[in-house]
Protein backbone atom coordinates (compact mmCIF):
# COMPACT_ATOMS: atom_id res chain seq x y z
CA UNK A 1 0.00 0.00 0.00
CA UNK A 2 1.61 3.37 -0.84
CA UNK A 3 2.63 5.60 1.63
CA UNK A 4 0.91 9.68 2.16
CA UNK A 5 4.21 11.27 0.47
CA UNK A 6 3.37 8.72 -2.82
CA UNK A 7 -0.08 8.95 -2.91
CA UNK A 8 0.21 12.76 -2.83
CA UNK A 9 3.11 13.10 -5.36
CA UNK A 10 0.63 10.58 -7.40
CA UNK A 11 -2.54 13.02 -7.27
CA UNK A 12 -1.49 16.11 -9.33
CA UNK A 13 -1.39 13.31 -12.21
CA UNK A 14 -4.90 12.02 -11.65
CA UNK A 15 -6.30 15.48 -11.75
CA UNK A 16 -4.93 16.15 -14.70
CA UNK A 17 -6.38 13.40 -16.04
CA UNK A 18 -9.57 14.07 -14.85
CA UNK A 19 -9.57 17.56 -16.01
CA UNK A 20 -8.09 16.35 -19.71
CA UNK A 21 -10.74 14.28 -19.90
CA UNK A 22 -13.43 16.49 -18.67
CA UNK A 23 -11.84 19.35 -21.26
CA UNK A 24 -11.78 16.88 -24.14
CA UNK A 25 -16.27 16.05 -23.48
CA UNK A 26 -16.59 19.60 -23.11
CA UNK A 27 -15.20 20.22 -26.53
CA UNK A 28 -17.05 17.03 -27.90
CA UNK A 29 -20.62 17.91 -26.49
CA UNK A 30 -19.81 21.77 -27.68
CA UNK A 31 -18.93 20.49 -31.24
CA UNK A 32 -21.88 18.24 -31.20
CA UNK A 33 -24.46 21.18 -30.11
CA UNK A 34 -23.17 23.87 -32.15
CA UNK A 35 -22.82 21.44 -35.27
CA UNK A 36 -25.18 19.16 -35.33
CA UNK A 37 -24.45 17.59 -38.54
CA UNK A 38 -20.26 17.44 -38.21
CA UNK A 39 -19.13 13.78 -39.06
CA UNK A 40 -16.57 13.73 -36.26
CA UNK A 41 -17.13 15.78 -33.37
CA UNK A 42 -14.74 13.33 -31.04
CA UNK A 43 -11.75 13.98 -33.72
CA UNK A 44 -11.88 17.61 -33.57
CA UNK A 45 -12.34 17.89 -30.22
CA UNK A 46 -9.28 15.91 -29.82
CA UNK A 47 -7.25 17.50 -32.01
CA UNK A 48 -8.36 21.19 -31.11
CA UNK A 49 -7.04 19.92 -27.22
CA UNK A 50 -4.06 18.87 -28.53
CA UNK A 51 -3.20 22.04 -30.29
CA UNK A 52 -4.50 24.52 -28.05
CA UNK A 53 -3.73 22.42 -24.40
CA UNK A 54 -7.73 22.77 -23.09
CA UNK A 55 -10.72 23.59 -23.80
CA UNK A 56 -10.10 27.10 -22.61
CA UNK A 57 -7.17 27.94 -24.69
CA UNK A 58 -9.33 26.33 -27.61
CA UNK A 59 -12.21 28.53 -26.96
CA UNK A 60 -10.20 31.86 -27.19
CA UNK A 61 -8.11 30.92 -30.02
CA UNK A 62 -8.54 32.98 -33.42
CA UNK A 63 -10.96 32.68 -35.69
CA UNK A 64 -8.11 31.67 -38.68
CA UNK A 65 -6.76 29.36 -36.21
CA UNK A 66 -10.14 27.82 -35.60
CA UNK A 67 -11.15 28.06 -39.44
CA UNK A 68 -7.53 25.66 -40.23
CA UNK A 69 -8.80 23.00 -37.48
CA UNK A 70 -12.47 22.70 -38.08
CA UNK A 71 -12.55 23.46 -42.12
CA UNK A 72 -14.17 26.50 -43.72
CA UNK A 73 -17.11 24.32 -44.81
CA UNK A 74 -18.43 24.14 -41.28
CA UNK A 75 -20.25 27.02 -39.58
CA UNK A 76 -18.91 25.69 -35.95
CA UNK A 77 -15.90 28.75 -35.91
CA UNK A 78 -17.82 31.64 -35.84
CA UNK A 79 -20.03 29.91 -32.95
CA UNK A 80 -17.20 29.58 -30.92
CA UNK A 81 -16.29 32.98 -31.53
CA UNK A 82 -19.59 33.33 -29.51
CA UNK A 83 -18.77 31.42 -26.94
CA UNK A 84 -15.43 33.02 -26.72
CA UNK A 85 -17.13 36.41 -26.18
CA UNK A 86 -19.31 35.64 -24.13
CA UNK A 87 -16.37 34.06 -21.57
CA UNK A 88 -14.89 36.89 -21.93
CA UNK A 89 -17.49 39.51 -20.96
CA UNK A 90 -17.72 36.79 -17.67
CA UNK A 91 -14.34 36.99 -16.84
CA UNK A 92 -14.65 41.08 -17.04
CA UNK A 93 -17.75 40.76 -14.97
CA UNK A 94 -15.62 38.67 -11.99
CA UNK A 95 -12.57 41.06 -12.21
CA UNK A 96 -14.26 43.76 -11.93
CA UNK A 97 -16.03 42.02 -8.66
CA UNK A 98 -12.88 41.49 -7.03
CA UNK A 99 -9.42 43.33 -6.38
CA UNK A 100 -6.47 42.38 -8.62
CA UNK A 101 -4.91 40.84 -5.37
CA UNK A 102 -6.67 38.48 -4.75
CA UNK A 103 -8.44 37.96 -8.36
CA UNK A 104 -5.12 37.07 -9.92
CA UNK A 105 -6.33 33.90 -10.90
CA UNK A 106 -9.07 35.13 -13.02
CA UNK A 107 -7.29 38.15 -14.55
CA UNK A 108 -4.24 35.41 -15.67
CA UNK A 109 -7.23 33.56 -17.34
CA UNK A 110 -8.75 36.52 -18.64
CA UNK A 111 -5.73 37.72 -20.33
CA UNK A 112 -4.92 34.53 -22.06
CA UNK A 113 -8.52 34.44 -23.20
CA UNK A 114 -8.38 37.66 -25.00
CA UNK A 115 -4.64 38.10 -25.89
CA UNK A 116 -3.06 34.61 -25.72
CA UNK A 117 -4.19 33.34 -28.98
CA UNK A 118 -4.22 36.84 -31.34
CA UNK A 119 -2.06 36.72 -34.16
CA UNK A 120 -1.06 40.10 -33.82
CA UNK A 121 0.87 41.74 -30.70
CA UNK A 122 -1.56 43.85 -28.13
CA UNK A 123 -1.28 46.03 -25.41
CA UNK A 124 -3.30 46.37 -23.05
CA UNK A 125 -4.00 48.30 -19.60
CA UNK A 126 -5.94 47.78 -16.93
CA UNK A 127 -6.22 51.08 -14.44
CA UNK A 128 -7.03 50.78 -11.11
CA UNK A 129 -7.72 52.49 -7.82
CA UNK A 130 -6.64 52.06 -4.89
CA UNK A 131 -7.91 49.60 -3.60
CA UNK A 132 -6.91 47.19 -6.74
CA UNK A 133 -10.67 47.81 -8.15
CA UNK A 134 -10.53 47.75 -11.60
CA UNK A 135 -11.85 50.82 -13.44
CA UNK A 136 -11.56 50.54 -17.01
CA UNK A 137 -9.03 47.69 -19.28
CA UNK A 138 -8.30 49.34 -22.51
CA UNK A 139 -6.97 47.99 -25.42
CA UNK A 140 -4.10 50.69 -25.84
CA UNK A 141 -1.87 49.44 -28.77
CA UNK A 142 -2.27 46.87 -31.72
CA UNK A 143 0.19 45.94 -34.00
CA UNK A 144 2.52 43.67 -35.98
CA UNK A 145 3.12 39.69 -35.03
CA UNK A 146 6.72 41.38 -32.83
CA UNK A 147 5.49 44.55 -31.87
CA UNK A 148 2.87 47.03 -30.50
CA UNK A 149 3.08 50.86 -30.14
CA UNK A 150 3.47 52.08 -26.65
CA UNK A 151 2.76 55.67 -25.92
CA UNK A 152 3.78 56.49 -22.09
CA UNK A 153 1.79 59.78 -22.09
CA UNK A 154 -1.54 58.45 -23.40
CA UNK A 155 -1.35 56.21 -20.60
CA UNK A 156 -0.70 58.62 -17.91
CA UNK A 157 -3.42 60.75 -19.51
CA UNK A 158 -5.99 58.08 -19.61
CA UNK A 159 -4.70 57.06 -15.75
CA UNK A 160 -5.12 60.90 -14.45
CA UNK A 161 -8.83 61.04 -16.30
CA UNK A 162 -10.06 58.50 -14.50
CA UNK A 163 -8.54 58.77 -11.13
CA UNK A 164 -6.28 55.54 -10.66
CA UNK A 165 -4.16 54.93 -8.55
CA UNK A 166 -2.72 51.87 -9.80
CA UNK A 167 -1.88 50.08 -13.41
CA UNK A 168 -1.30 46.76 -14.28
CA UNK A 169 -0.08 46.88 -18.11
CA UNK A 170 -0.22 43.18 -20.40
CA UNK A 171 0.47 42.38 -23.73
CA UNK A 172 0.71 39.30 -25.69
CA UNK A 173 3.88 37.44 -27.50
CA UNK A 174 1.58 35.69 -30.60
CA UNK A 175 4.91 34.04 -31.28
CA UNK A 176 5.11 31.89 -28.14
CA UNK A 177 7.20 32.51 -25.47
CA UNK A 178 6.26 34.79 -22.98
CA UNK A 179 9.57 35.96 -21.87
CA UNK A 180 10.53 39.79 -21.83
CA UNK A 181 12.59 40.80 -24.91
CA UNK A 182 15.20 44.40 -24.00
CA UNK A 183 12.63 46.10 -25.37
CA UNK A 184 9.70 44.80 -23.32
CA UNK A 185 11.44 45.91 -20.21
CA UNK A 186 12.83 48.81 -21.31
CA UNK A 187 9.32 50.35 -22.06
CA UNK A 188 7.98 49.00 -18.71
CA UNK A 189 10.77 50.98 -17.14
CA UNK A 190 9.70 54.12 -18.86
CA UNK A 191 6.30 53.90 -18.09
CA UNK A 192 6.97 52.94 -14.16
CA UNK A 193 9.32 55.86 -14.11
CA UNK A 194 6.57 58.08 -15.63
CA UNK A 195 4.17 56.85 -13.08
CA UNK A 196 6.21 58.18 -10.19
CA UNK A 197 6.59 61.24 -11.11
CA UNK A 198 2.75 61.34 -11.09
CA UNK A 199 2.34 59.59 -7.86
CA UNK A 200 0.64 56.15 -10.55
CA UNK A 201 2.04 52.84 -9.42
CA UNK A 202 2.86 50.03 -12.25
CA UNK A 203 1.60 47.26 -9.66
CA UNK A 204 2.74 44.87 -13.07
CA UNK A 205 3.03 43.63 -16.46
CA UNK A 206 2.04 40.47 -17.19
CA UNK A 207 3.14 39.02 -20.75
CA UNK A 208 0.89 36.05 -22.02
CA UNK A 209 1.95 33.41 -24.80
CA UNK A 210 1.75 29.69 -26.02
CA UNK A 211 -0.45 29.14 -23.09
CA UNK A 212 1.89 30.23 -20.28
CA UNK A 213 2.54 33.97 -18.75
CA UNK A 214 5.13 36.19 -17.64
CA UNK A 215 5.22 38.63 -14.23
CA UNK A 216 7.75 41.13 -14.35
CA UNK A 217 6.76 41.60 -10.09
CA UNK A 218 6.89 37.92 -9.91
CA UNK A 219 10.87 38.35 -12.05
CA UNK A 220 11.48 41.06 -9.42
CA UNK A 221 11.86 43.73 -11.77
CA UNK A 222 8.73 45.46 -10.65
CA UNK A 223 8.92 46.11 -7.14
Amino acid sequence: MPDNATAQARQPQVDGAISHGADLAFLRDLIRTLDTGHPAPDRLAASLLARFGSAGMALSAHVGALDEMAGRETALPPFLAVVRELALRLYRSRVRRVDMLSGQDGLVAYLQACMGHEVVEQFRVMFLDEHFRLLADDLMGTGTVNHSPVYPREIMRRALKLGAAKLVLAHNHPAGRPEPSGADIEMTMRIVQLGRLMRITVHDHIIVGNGRVHSFRAMGLIT
